[in-house]
């Protein structure tokens, strides 16, 4: 009788544990993750082309053979030459020209001392005329020249002056083209592109190179349009380049263009953002992401963005509460693309499911498996 009482105790017992058993294994298995404090930033992510604040290109100004142009990278100071043209034929027509102008001038000059030579000797022929004791041949001829000289001397009076203008154009037209044949950097930076090499033949207004100040950069960023509200002048703004995996640069918004355009499918405006030194590595026209600092917290409680659920009376979270999950009702604040900010309704390290759920609801039991505790 007692191993028959002992026989059902243990059947019982056994009994009771396959129960447990099955309930244990009709839990089911959730991903969760804990609610945790911890700094909040809120960025606008887009692209960008890296441009110099300081740049210009330099263009032909005469026409001739390039006999000196820096290599690309070649960093020159204020005042150097980055560019020298072949100068010799204008040198030849500036030549020309102030000869040209002296030779004006100096032919006014000499018709008017021979008007004075010739005055006095047609003056001394009247006397003599007067007097009978020159030929009246002799007197007319001398009349003659004298109105033939100051009719020189009138006529070049009226001309000369309006070609030595005229020269005096062409002079300095000439001269600007000789003083065009070199071209000095305008600040100290670095020649980082060139269109043409030394020898070559250019005409007037060819692109020659590219000039700029390396050291000082800015990224031109799309902003789109629904993001212009957030977007701001001082704004901090962090730079990255696939060509520098893990690398990134510090800039920050110096102005926004409030002009959108369409631009591949996307309405944009644009924001410029200089970039703080050091900023080795960029280099003009490279494609950047960009992301614009629009909002900060040094300590803000934050669930995983998948954690939030919401229905028509709002937004709420499964709280795993004794291996149960428990609707709760929330506020939000802040949001990233990861992470919600909770105002209210959860404490630091509380427990939540990640979505997607699949038929679960208030009360049910779950096996869940924190992700962030490993």
């Amino acid at each position: 009788m007692t191993r028959q009482v002992l026989i059902g105790a243990i059947a019982i017992v056994a009994l009771l544990a396959g129960v447990g058993l099955c309930a244990r294994d009709s839990a089911v298995v959730v991903d969760a993750a804990r609610a945790r404090e911890q700094a909040l930033e809120i960025v606008v992510a887009t692209n960008g082309k890296v441009e110099p604040i300081a740049k210009a290109q330099v263009r032909a100004r005469l026409d001739g053979r390039i006999v000196e142009i820096p290599d690309p990278g070649v960093r020159v100071d204020a005042g150097e030459v980055i560019l020298r043209i072949d100068g010799g034929p204008v040198d030849s027509e500036l030549a020309a020209a102030r000869s040209e102008r002296l030779a004006a001038l100096d032919s006014l000059r000499a018709a008017r001392d021979k008007f004075s030579r010739v005055a006095k000797l047609a003056a001394t022929d009247q006397m003599l005329f007067e007097k009978k004791a020159l030929a009246r041949e002799r007197y007319e001829e001398s009349q003659a020249e004298l109105r033939e000289v100051r009719a020189r001397v009138s006529h070049l009076e009226t001309e000369v002056p309006l070609r030595v203008e005229a020269l005096d154009h062409e002079i300095a037209e000439w001269e600007a083209r000789r003083s065009a044949s070199e071209v000095r950097a305008p600040f100290a930076g670095t020649v980082y592109r060139t269109d043409a090499k030394r020898g070559q033949t250019v005409q007037l207004g060819d692109p020659v190179l590219h000039f700029a100040d390396l050291q000082r950069l800015r990224v031109r960023a799309n902003v789109d349009q629904v993001d212009l509200g957030r977007v701001e002048v001082g704004q901090p703004v962090r730079i990255a380049s696939n060509a520098y995996p893990g690398r990134t640069w510090k800039a920050r918004m110096a102005e926004i263009v409030p002009n959108v355009v369409l631009k591949e499918s996307r309405r944009v405006a644009e924001g410029l953002a200089e970039v703080a030194p050091p900023s080795e590595g960029l280099v003009p026209g490279m494609t950047v992401d960009v992301e614009v600092l629009v909002d900060a917290s040094p300590g803000a409680l934050q669930v995983p963005a998948e954690a939030v659920f919401s229905d028509a009376a709002g937004s709420f979270v499964y709280l795993v509460d004794e291996g149960r999950i428990r609707e709760t009702r929330v506020r939000l604040g802040r949001s990233t693309v990861a992470t919600v900010e909770v105002i209210e309704g959860l404490s630091e390290e509380d427990p939540v499911v990640l979505g997607p759920l699949v038929d679960l609801k208030d009360g049910d039991e779950v096996d869940a498996r924190l992700r962030d505790d490993g």
